[in-house]
């Protein structure tokens, strides 16, 4: 596949004090009727790249895993023994846990992903929350996030069972004081004694997970929810066969049915089938993940349904050890969900999207170089994945200024929260979230392959105790109109105002750009609808 064109989002300023990023409709704002300076006709626009996304012939869904690792939550450090490249924007230690998955959930809004898989692990009984990464109990924080944004008609929670650390090493730390996966978890044992039991798998696991999601938020295939389980493969589990792995998941379906009225739809990795053949007639499908350096991508087909897993890159290489997947500046992505989307798979997952360790995150990245953050811009996975989401080309689409792909001529933060190199500061508006403010006099921000196409009216969400701040849309180089931003009583009062039409050729995305011409206001993002 030829190397992608690529469009940009540049917000350009003088003198101002606010401006925030990349979201659908919904993620912490108050999507009020626009008003203000009246503007004339819309501008013509025949720029922009044409990209390939998903064809409205694809039903299939499309989720991402999420690991919540102790580092990710607390904002680091991002190390291992080889390099990390795909260090987050997001400085989770400026901030508390809620704010760290309001960031996330805003993320996974804007690559309109239908579900985030999240990485459980287990817990030991009578620790506090979180008890290591993948504690199902910090759950109801990513719920709270999702409700505070407004954003539950958006996203929908899954679970991937990171089966060897939640069931093995639970096991080992509980009965041995070690953790790790020797010795293995034993599934011949059911009843907790010696190094097996089913309390793993569901009473400290997938019990506190239904309990930390509420129905109505759990992403459900045919009216079940989704849970998938990583692998039963020998280096960390022992007596598979023989019924002992789908008795597992039987009770697992049992207990969640009597104690939650939920009937699971589970997709399992093919070695569970493979250990124990009884498991193909207790699941709902199977999964054969990908390779390092090969296979991408896979297709596994389970009861008439096929199910695609991918990654959009992988990179462990040290001096003992060279696995990689090279992004190859997102042409690898694009490829592997061309390869699983566009095949119309039942479901599609990625890994991971805040696996920083395996290199493998699809957040946004910190700004760099591509030889530092193997991305061509800090968006550019998500912006892949919304191109193979089910709404390419979303409609509001909702844009949050502090998560800018390139900043020129701002200061540091002066407020010392969510980035280094842009003046983001936490907002009192709708849905909570950051708005920009400090913006200098020539400022700018940009944003890569911005999906518009038709004629989209333009709105921006201001807050200003001055009259008379101006501002104009420059996209791919066509000059809209100049916007008188109104006062609107304070710095965290906020007003919607239009800020102009423009008519792009169908299925293109833009450089935009947005100059501010006076300083003295706030914004916390803006807006394009389909007119």
């Amino acid at each position: 596949m030829r190397p992608r064109q690529r469009s940009l989002l540049i917000i350009t300023a003088l003198a101002c004090t606010g401006l925030a990023g990349f979201q659908l409709l919904g993620s912490g704002a108050n999507h009020a009727a626009a008003v203000g300076t009246a503007v004339t006709a819309a501008v013509t626009d025949t720029g922009g790249a044409t990209l390939s996304h998903r064809s409205s012939t694809d039903t299939g869904a499309l989720g991402v895993t999420f690991s919540f690792e102790t580092n990710s939550l607390a904002g680091g450090p991002y190390t291992d023994s080889w390099p990390i490249h795909n260090v987050p924007m997001y400085e989770a230690n400026t901030a508390g846990t809620a704010q760290f998955w309001l960031n996330y959930v805003e993320q996974l809004v804007s690559a309109g992903v239908d579900y985030v898989a999240v990485d459980t692990r287990g817990y030991i009984p009578g620790s506090t929350v979180p008890n290591e990464g993948g504690d199902p109990r910090e759950l109801t924080q990513l719920v709270n996030a999702i409700n505070q944004a407004g954003d539950a008609g958006k996203l929908k929670i899954a679970a991937f069972d990171d089966t060897p650390a939640s069931m093995t090493d639970k096991m080992n730390q509980i009965v041995h004081g070690s953790g790790g996966y020797s010795p293995p978890f034993d599934f011949s044992v059911t009843t907790g004694s010696g190094n097996g039991g089913y309390k793993y798998l569901w009473n400290n696991d997938l019990e506190a997970f239904f309990q930390a999601v509420p129905s109505s938020m759990l992403y459900k295939v045919n009216g079940q929810p989704l849970i998938y389980l990583w692998s039963d493969n020998s280096f960390a589990f022992a007596n598979q066969g023989n019924g002992n792995s789908a008795r597992y998941l039987s009770y697992v379906r049992s207990q969640a049915e009597s104690t939650f009225n939920e009937n699971p739809y589970f997709v399992v990795d093919d070695s569970w089938v493979k250990n124990d053949s009884a498991v193909a007639g207790v699941v709902q499908g199977e999964d054969d993940w990908f390779g390092v350096p090969t296979p991408t991508y896979t297709n596994q087909a389970l009861g008439g349904q096929t199910f695609g897993a991918t990654v959009p890159s992988f990179e462990e290489v040290d001096s003992t050890a060279n696995r990689l997947i090279d992004p190859n500046h997102g042409n690898t992505f694009v490829t592997d969900l061309t390869d699983t989307v566009g095949k119309n798979d039942t479901l599609t997952l990625v890994e991971g999207f805040s696996d920083w360790p395996e290199n493998a995150a699809m957040w946004r990245t910190e700004a760099g170089s591509y030889t530092t953050t193997h991305r061509d811009y800090p968006g550019q996975d998500i912006n892949i994945l919304r191109r193979y989401s089910k709404t390419p080309f979303p409609s509001p689409l909702t844009v949050q200024a502090e998560t800018a792909d390139t900043i020129t001529g701002a200061q540091a933060n002066p407020f010392k929260v969510y980035r280094p190199d842009l003046g983001v500061q936490t907002t009192t508006d709708t849905g909570g979230g950051w708005n920009v403010g400090g913006l200098t006099t020539g400022e700018t921000e940009t944003w890569d392959q911005v999906p518009m196409q038709g004629t989209e009216n333009l709105s921006v969400r201001v807050a200003s105790p001055n009259t008379g701040s101006q501002f104009r849309f420059v996209i791919d180089g066509v000059t809209g109109p100049t916007i008188t931003v109104p006062n609107t009583g304070g710095w965290q009062t906020w007003q919607t105002v239009s800020a102009g039409s423009f008519t792009f050729n169908p299925g293109t995305y833009h450089t935009v750009e947005i100059q501010y011409l006076t300083g003295g206001f706030n914004v916390n993002w803006w807006q394009a609808t389909a007119g």
